[in-house]
Formats: C-alpha cells, structure tokens, sequence
C-alpha cells in the first residue's frame, strides 16, 4: 500500500465619523460608485484563485506546462522530497496528514513555484513551517488524511505562485461523480520506477462512492471522506508514490479551479480494480475555514 480577514475599512475619513450621502452617491450617467465608496481590498485579497497558467492540454500522465499548476509545492522534511501540497492562501498550504504525523514540524521546508526539481539553476521561493494541524488521521481507518502547515511568511502572489480555490460552502454535498479531474505531482513514473524530475500531470475520472466501492477494494475501507479517481478497468492513469498530498483538482463554472482531492493512498500503482483514493476536501470545509481564521484569501 503506499502512501503517496485582514481588512478593516477605516480609510477616508477617520474611524467613528459617518459619511455624507454624498460620499456615496451613484453616477446614473456611468453606473460607476464614487470612489471614495470603492472598496480597497489588500494585496492578498485582491486576487484570484485557481487559475491555471495554461489550458489543459502519475502514471500514464503527461509532462505538464511549466508552472501550469501555481499553487502546486514539495515539502521538503531534512534533505529529502516528501510529499505534494496545495496552496490555499497566503499563509497555509494543505496536505495529507499521513505527510506529516510522526515527523518533526521544524524539520519541514516547503518549495514553491517549481517545475524541474532536479534542476539546480534558479532558486524556487521557500518557506518553513511553523505550525502543523493534522487531523485525527490514523494507519488503520485511513480516513481524515488532510493537514494544515502555516508558513513562517506570507507568500507574495505572482506568475508561479497563487492559491488553488477551495469549493464554496454549498459544495458540501456536491459529489463530482463523473468529471474529469487532473491529479499532478513528481511522483512515481511505474510501481518500481523513479520519481520524475519535471511535474506530471493525468486526468482522471471522478467515480460514486458506489463504484469504488464495488471495485477490488474491501469496501468496508472506502468511507463517504474519501474520493475515488481512475480507471478501474485498465488502469492506465493512476497517483503513486511521491504523488501523496498533492492536490486532485477540477475546473468549477468559473473556470478557476477547485481543490476536490488530496492523494491518500492505493494499493500499488495502476493496478487493475484498484483506483486512487483521494481525501474528499468537501467533507472538510468548516474544518479548513476555522483553522485558517489568520491568513487571507483570494477575493475572487
């Protein structure tokens, strides 16, 4: 088996005192608000997430567009490569808890805006972590396998580094059975192979609760937190090793991209019957929300 906000509107005029209607009158003629009614939003809310930097064009996965993937990052625990991580705002990422229970929190770098990570040239944009919030994830469920790691700065927002969009709250109930996500990472190439060097990416289908669990799985192990993704039947495309924590995406109506998945676990890679196993992000919204009250998100 592996296991692959911060603005307060006191502008203008100074807090306590009351503005004029005139301070908010309506131009008919532009349909524009004055500007002193304009709201002035701060670097980190002034932004969007989700956004690829290229259109679409892992095993059985293809060499993805550099830095097509912004919010995608390595950590790093001592010297070696550890596991995939999301970027959610400007002050955590996300990953899978089995990334990081047991281990040492200060011992954990976290890498951003790479896609070659075996290229020495060029220094990617790091941070370490000072906080660690895992859930209560453990070897025999399986099930809670999402982290919260705080960053020891704020991350600046530019053409390689920005936020993936977490689903809104009315996502909860929301499924994705049937779409087609994109998994990436610098994982695994084959079951016994090397982890890639360049970032790969596959997209994969997202399957019921009820077919997953009617694949090789014991079904008693597939809960409702957790997202099956694949191809069952020929298993061409799948996550593995190296892959884990590393984020399961798909493109909402906007065209912005959500975070639906984090890579949990498998048994081997691209195996017949057995799809990856993927930590459901809807079921964990709340969970997210209130444990990131001190950073800032993507306004839009």
């Amino acid at each position: 088996m592996w296991f692959c906000v911060c603005f307060i509107l006191c502008a203008i005029v100074s807090c306590g005192n009351t503005f004029s209607k005139e301070a908010f009158r309506f131009n008919e003629d532009t349909r524009v608000f004055d500007r002193l009614a304009e709201k002035q939003l701060p670097a980190c809310r002034d932004c969007s997430c989700g956004e690829r930097n290229e259109e679409p064009r892992v095993v059985g996965g293809t060499g993805s567009s550099v830095n097509a993937f912004p919010w995608i990052a390595r950590l790093i625990y001592h010297q070696a490569f550890g596991c995939g991580a999301s970027l959610i705002n400007d002050r955590y990422v996300v990953s899978a808890a089995h990334c990081v229970k047991g281990f040492m929190w200060f011992m954990f770098r976290v890498k951003f805006g790479e896609h070659n990570r075996c290229e020495t040239k060029g220094m990617p944009e790091m941070r370490y972590i000072v906080k660690i919030i895992a859930h209560n994830f453990t070897l025999t469920e399986l099930t809670n396998d999402i982290s919260l790691l705080r960053l020891n700065k704020a991350v600046e927002y530019s053409h390689t580094i920005r936020p993936v969009c977490i689903p809104p709250i009315e996502s909860k109930t929301k499924t994705y059975t049937g779409e087609l996500a994109t998994v990436a990472g610098w994982g695994a190439m084959g079951e016994t192979g090397n982890w890639s060097c360049s970032l790969l990416e596959a997209q994969l289908p997202v399957l019921s609760e009820e077919a997953c669990k009617s694949t090789s799985y014991n079904k008693s192990k597939i809960r409702d937190v957790m997202l099956c993704a694949g191809y069952p039947s020929t298993a061409h495309k799948d996550a593995c090793t190296g892959d884990s924590g590393g984020p399961l995406i798909a493109e909402n109506q906007d065209h912005a991209y959500e975070l639906i998945g984090i890579v949990s676990w498998g048994y081997g890679c691209a195996r017949k019957g057995f799809p990856g196993v993927y930590t459901r992000v809807t079921k964990y919204l709340d969970w997210i929300r209130d444990n990131t009250y001190d950073s800032c998100y993507c306004e839009y």
